[in-house]
Formats: C-alpha cells, structure tokens, sequence
C-alpha cells in the first residue's frame, strides 16, 4: 500500500531529489536506509547493554553490502 504526502523541502534539496528521476522511489529508499540504520542503532544499544560487542560492518565491507547484511538480519 502507498500513501501520498505532500512535503516542503529547500529548493536545493528538491531539485536534488527531482534530479534522480523517480523522487518517490528515490525518497522511499533514503528512507528505508535510515529506518534500518536507527533500528540497528538501538539493537546496538540494546546489546551493548547486555554485555554483547557487535560488529557493525566486516574490514573491507562496503556500507552498501553492510547494509543488504544488516537487512537480512533485520528480516528485511
């Protein structure tokens, strides 16, 4: 399901966006990247907590690849 939104935005911020073609699947993916890193900030947290050292990306890892990782232990 989808909802439409309206939002202001600077005019430099909603030309970038315009400039990527797709805004809405362009905005939806942003979004996406910093839903999952919040939720994985707080699981961070929430482990360090217990006493549990989390590793948030492999040495040569890219933050592309940690993130697709990271999604999949997310179940997304």
């Amino acid at each position: 399901m989808t909802i439409n939104m309206t939002m202001s935005l600077p005019d430099d911020v909603a030309a970038f966006v315009k400039a990527k073609g797709n805004a809405s699947a362009y905005t939806a993916r942003i979004l996406r990247r910093q839903m999952l890193a919040e939720e994985l900030e707080k699981s961070v947290r929430v482990r360090a907590e217990a006493g549990i050292v989390t590793t948030a990306a492999e040495p040569s890892e890219s933050e592309e690849a940690t993130l697709e990782r990271w999604g999949g232990v997310a179940g997304r």
